[in-house]
């Protein structure tokens, strides 16, 4: 079975991996958008407005574990014979170390470092922005030998769409159930501009146009 792991590049640029000792048992993927309401004079509801898309986040949880299966002395036999002390078990913080240490800032970028989360075919880029670590099984010394961490990451992917310029004059012909706020949206990214086209149309009644009538959508300079 394939183990997951972070990836990241060094400050010489060489990628390093910090390999999971389990697999997580499951992956949380959340993709969110924020809308604002208009509220327009003559209509019993507002219109939605999309401001901005959020960042994809990804949530999931590694169990480490060094009762269980971790070594520290080299007392093999007594591991093979389930007869390994406790008190000889590794502090299981040998392990989480590396992963807490992705949320840390690096002193070359000012900022943490970008991690790619790898399973099999799945894969994640992004940063770490929340790492909470729960400790549940400790030695008769307060060693801890089992941590469990929840973390969250953040997509780094950049937005590549290609917007319609709004800087130059433009003309649109009305189709039935058009409106001049939907026309504002796409040409301004702005519904509470459909004013400026009214305007530019002397449209006293916006919602009087007639189908194959043409309209001006004056640019914004």
């Amino acid at each position: 079975m394939s183990k997951a792991s972070l990836k990241y590049n060094d400050d010489s640029g060489i990628e390093q991996k910090v390999s999971c000792l389990y697999n997580p048992a499951e992956l949380q993927i959340q993709r969110s958008n924020t809308y604002t309401e208009h509220k327009v004079p003559g209509l019993d509801r507002p219109i939605l407005q999309f401001i901005n898309g959020e960042a994809e986040t990804m949530t999931f949880s590694l169990f480490f574990d060094t009762y269980s299966s971790g070594i520290e002395t080299g007392q093999l036999d007594l591991m093979l014979n389930n007869k390994m002390p406790t008190l000889l078990k590794a502090d299981v913080r040998k392990y989480t170390e590396p992963v807490y240490n992705l949320i840390t800032v690096d002193e070359s970028e000012h900022a943490p470092k970008e991690v790619t989360f790898e399973w099999g075919k799945m894969s994640f880029t992004g940063y770490i922005v929340s790492l909470n670590e729960k400790l549940t099984m400790f030695s008769s010394l307060g060693v801890p030998l089992r941590s469990t961490l929840e973390i969250t990451m953040k997509s780094s992917v950049k937005d590549n769409m290609i917007r319609n310029s709004p800087d130059r004059t433009k003309h649109r012909i009305i189709n039935s159930g058009d409106a001049l706020y939907r026309f504002a949206y796409a040409e301004y990214g702005d519904c509470s501009e459909w004013r400026r086209i009214a305007e530019a149309n002397g449209l006293d009644n916006p919602r009087r146009m007639k189908s194959g009538e043409r309209i001006v959508i004056p640019a914004i300079i």
